[in-house]
C-alpha cells in the first residue's frame, strides 16, 4: 500500500509539470479497441505498475507476482468490464465508449528505478457518414406505403454498440448503447426517414414504416461487441403496387450498378485484363483484313464461271472442256474452299459450280469432289 502511495504521490507531482506529446494522443472511434503501453525501456521483473484514469488508480499489476488488482469501483463500473490490466503492464480497453476519453498516466516503481508515462484519449462518435464496411449483401423488395424489417439475425449482449447507415454515402440513421437501452434515430440529409424508424431492443433489427421510393437503396448494419464485430449489408427495392415483375428486376438491377460503383477499382483491372487480351488477337485480324481483296477478287471469278456455267445448263449443253482440264478445276475449287473455309458462302459457291460442271459430265468425278470436301 506504501508503494502504491509513492506511485500516486509521484504522478500527482507530476501533474501539471509534464505536457501530453502529440505522439502519445490517442484517437479511436467509439466501438473500436485500444492498448497503451507502458513504454518502458526496461523490462521489469519486480515492482509494481499502476494506471490511473483522470488522476484515479484503477488497476496495479505486482511484476513479480503478476497479480493484478482493479481498484475504483465507479470507475470499474464505467468500464464495465472492457478493461485488460495484462503482465507485461499493458492496458487494453475493448468496444471503447465516448466515456472513456480523459487522461492516462501509468506508473512504474521498482528495482530499475522509477518511470512513468502519460496518454490523452479522444474517443470520437461514429462519423455521420461512412462507407468502409464491405460485406455479403441480401436483396429486399418491398411495397410503397408498407413495412420492412431488416433482421441482424442476433442476439445484442449487454455492451453493444448498434449503428445503421443508409446509401452510398453510409449516413448514420439509427445508434443504440445496449448497455443504457439508448437509442438515437437521424431523419437523414433530406428528413426522409423522420418518424419512420424504430429498432428492436432485443436484436438491433431496423423496421422502416410508411416506405416510399425513396427509400430504394444500400442499408448496413455494423454491431460492436466486446469481443465481436458484426457485419450486415441488405438492397431494399422499394416499388409501386402495379409495377410489372421487369419494372422491379430493372429497379434491383440499378441499385445494385450503384453498389457495383463502389468497387469501379476492381471493375477497371478487370476491363485492362480484357483489353490486354484484344490486343494479342490484333495481328490474327490485322491478318484476315489483309486477305479479304484476294478473297473478293476469287468470288468475283467464281460468280462470273457460275454465271457462264448456268447459262450452259440451261441450254442442256455440256461444256466443252476435257476431264483432264475439269479434274484440275475441281482441285483448284477444293484448295479455295479449303483455304477459305471460314467463309460459309464462299464454299458454298465453290461447292455449286462443281455440281454444274460435273453434272452432265462425270457423276464419278462428282462422288470424287464430294468425298474430298466432306474430308
Amino acid at each position: 500500500m506504501k508503494i502504491v502511495f509513492s506511485i500516486l504521490l509521484f504522478l500527482s507531482i507530476m501533474k501539471g509539470v509534464l505536457g501530453v506529446d502529440p505522439d502519445k494522443v490517442k484517437t479511436v472511434i467509439e466501438g473500436g479497441s485500444l492498448t497503451l503501453q507502458t513504454n518502458f525501456t526496461e523490462m521489469q521483473k519486480d515492482g509494481l505498475i499502476e494506471w490511473l484514469v483522470n488522476d484515479t488508480s484503477i488497476a496495479t499489476i505486482n511484476k513479480r507476482t503478476g497479480k493484478v488488482e482493479y481498484i475504483d469501483n465507479a470507475l470499474m463500473m464505467m468500464f464495465s468490464g472492457r478493461l485488460n490490466l495484462d503482465h507485461t503492464g499493458f492496458l487494453t480497453i475493448w468496444n471503447i465508449r465516448i466515456k472513456h476519453s480523459g487522461e492516462y498516466k501509468v506508473g512504474s516503481m521498482s528495482s530499475a528505478g522509477i518511470r512513468s508515462n502519460m496518454f490523452k484519449v479522444i474517443v470520437e462518435e461514429s462519423p455521420l457518414k461512412s462507407v468502409e464496411d464491405k460485406d455479403e449483401i441480401k436483396v429486399l423488395s418491398a411495397t410503397k406505403g408498407s413495412s420492412k424489417t431488416l433482421h441482424t439475425e442476433t442476439e445484442l449482449q449487454e455492451h453493444d454498440l448498434i449503428l445503421w447507415r443508409f446509401g452510398a454515402e453510409g449516413s448514420l440513421i439509427a445508434k443504440s448503447y445496449t448497455e443504457d437501452s439508448h437509442t438515437s434515430f437521424y431523419d437523414g440529409d433530406d428528413g426522409r426517414f423522420r418518424g419512420r424508424l424504430g429498432m428492436d431492443s432485443k436484436t438491433g433489427s431496423l423496421t422502416i414504416t410508411h416506405l416510399e421510393t425513396e427509400h430504394t437503396g444500400e442499408f448496413r448494419l455494423k454491431i460492436y461487441s466486446d469481443r465481436r464485430i458484426v457485419f450486415k449489408r441488405f438492397i431494399v427495392t422499394v416499388s409501386v403496387p402495379g409495377l410489372s415483375t421487369g419494372v422491379i428486376a430493372g429497379i434491383c438491377v440499378g441499385v445494385l450498378l450503384l453498389v457495383a460503383a463502389a468497387v469501379t477499382s476492381g471493375v477497371v483491372i478487370y476491363f485492362r485484363h480484357k483489353i490486354s487480351e484484344l490486343k494479342k488477337l490484333i495481328p490474327k485480324i490485322s491478318e484476315r483484313l489483309d486477305q479479304l481483296p484476294k478473297i473478293s477478287k476469287d468470288l468475283e471469278q467464281l460468280l462470273k464461271l457460275f454465271k457462264q456455267l448456268s447459262e450452259i445448263s440451261e441450254k442442256k449443253e455440256s461444256p466443252k472442256i476435257n476431264e483432264k482440264e475439269l479434274v484440275k478445276i475441281s482441285e483448284k475449287l477444293m484448295k479455295m474452299c479449303k483455304y477459305k473455309n471460314q467463309n460459309e458462302l464462299y464454299c458454298q459457291v465453290c461447292l455449286n459450280i462443281q455440281g454444274i460442271c460435273f453434272s452432265d459430265r462425270s457423276s464419278t468425278l462428282t462422288r470424287m469432289t464430294a468425298t474430298r470436301h466432306r474430308q
